[in-house]
């Protein structure tokens, strides 16, 4: 009994696995190649007169074997050659996995706009087959290089760098070098580097593809506001390529503050006030408009200004004003700290001024009486008793 159950046992199996294994047999993709074939996906191409035409070639066949490669048709003065692995070959080994093959077609640079004709042949002994190609040649068919800045214009303050991300196009049929080089007012620092590879001079652009090179141009010290033109070019010896960009300076805005002597010290009394003369200097290169000064004193401190606001202020130019500081009735003798400020939409600036505050003069005067009174008592004393 035990023998028939593990016959039953194992039959079962096999049916449970039978579906199985056909649906993996479906799941397998297979290549069939009943016969030798060649065969391109782009047949007819058009270029311009000089340039070169390029068909990537299939040759399948149905089992491994040798196939020879041979041009049977081209016109006069034009060249080809197979190309694969690197090589310029004669032929291929083709099974049913086609191997990597191109033919490149020289067009003179004399040869007129039309249509030319091109047959292929493969063969491999038992058998042979053809292919026609064709090659329209076109002056408007080889296609251009351009370079396009995302933003041909950008405005700066001096000092700081105007960055252009430019993109540089090659709708050419052909894979190019270019050479990277850029220009700009004298003074100017600019370079031009490919995105991807900062440092570099040069960068390679493959047939219809794109790259993106970055412009960098600096203004030198000082330089007035106004717009300024830089251009880049990127060159190969095919062809050359040029875009213009324009940065605008809309110059740099900064003030100092401090006084006409640059001393940051001065000296009141505690119950007067004194005049401290203070100076505001445009140390940009732009104008600067509706500069107002305030001071920040001591409590029960008065401090006042002459005139609070310079209406506007050339760059490199100074305003020289007058401000009044007014010590606190409460305020004793001692070092106190009063900060002055200059504020403008543009910038800002602060300068903290030392002062010493001095004993009033009444106290003086007072001091002065009691040593007097005291010296006339004593010789009073003296006079009347020094005798006894």
């Amino acid at each position: 009994m035990r023998p028939a159950r593990t016959l039953v046992a194992l039959t079962v199996v096999a049916s449970m696995l039978t579906p199985l294994s056909a649906l993996a047999q479906e799941d397998t993709p297979t290549t069939e190649v009943e016969s030798l074939g060649i065969s391109t996906p782009y047949p007819r191409i058009s270029v311009e007169a000089g340039d070169q035409a390029s068909f990537d070639l299939a040759v399948v066949a149905p089992d491994p074997s040798p196939v020879a490669l041979e041009v049977t048709d081209i016109p006069d003065g034009w060249t080809a050659v197979f190309r694969g692995g690197g090589f310029e070959i004669d032929g291929v080994t083709a099974g049913p996995e086609a191997p990597e093959v191109s033919l490149d077609i020289g067009v003179p640079v004399d040869a007129t706009d039309g249509a030319y004709d091109i047959g292929v042949s493969a063969s491999n002994g038992g058998s042979a087959v053809s292919l026609a190609l064709q090659v329209r040649v076109s002056a408007q068919a080889g296609g251009e290089v351009s370079l396009n800045p995302d933003f041909p214009g950008l405005r700066v303050p001096t000092g700081e760098a105007a960055t252009f991300s430019v993109e540089l196009r090659n709708d050419t049929p052909s894979d190019l070098e270019f050479e990277l080089s850029s220009t700009g007012p004298a003074g100017w620092d600019v370079t031009a580097e490919p995105t991807s590879e900062p440092q570099a001079t040069t960068i390679q652009v493959d047939s219809g593809s794109t790259a993106q090179v970055t412009v960098e141009a600096t203004a030198p010290p000082g330089v007035e506001s106004g717009q300024y033109p830089i251009s880049v070019q990127a060159s190969s010896p095919e062809t050359q390529v040029q875009a213009e960009m324009i940065v605008e300076i809309v110059g740099s805005f900064s003030i100092e503050l401090s006084t006409l002597d640059q001393r940051l010290s001065t000296e009141v009394s505690a119950d007067g006030s004194t005049e401290i003369p203070l100076v505001v200097t445009n140390t940009g290169t732009a104008p600067i408009t509706t500069i107002e000064l305030t001071a920040t004193a001591p409590s029960n401190w008065e401090v006042s200004f002459a005139e609070p606001v310079i209406a506007q202020l050339g760059a490199g130019e100074s305003a020289n004003l007058a401000a009044t500081i007014a010590p606190s009735d409460q305020a004793i003798a001692g070092d106190y700290v009063i900060t002055f400020r200059a504020d403008s939409d543009e910038a800002n600036t602060t300068v903290d001024i030392r002062t010493t505050v001095n004993p009033s003069a009444i106290w003086g005067f007072v001091g002065v009486a009691l040593i007097v009174l005291t010296l006339v008592g004593l010789a009073w004393v003296f006079r009347r008793y020094g005798r006894r």
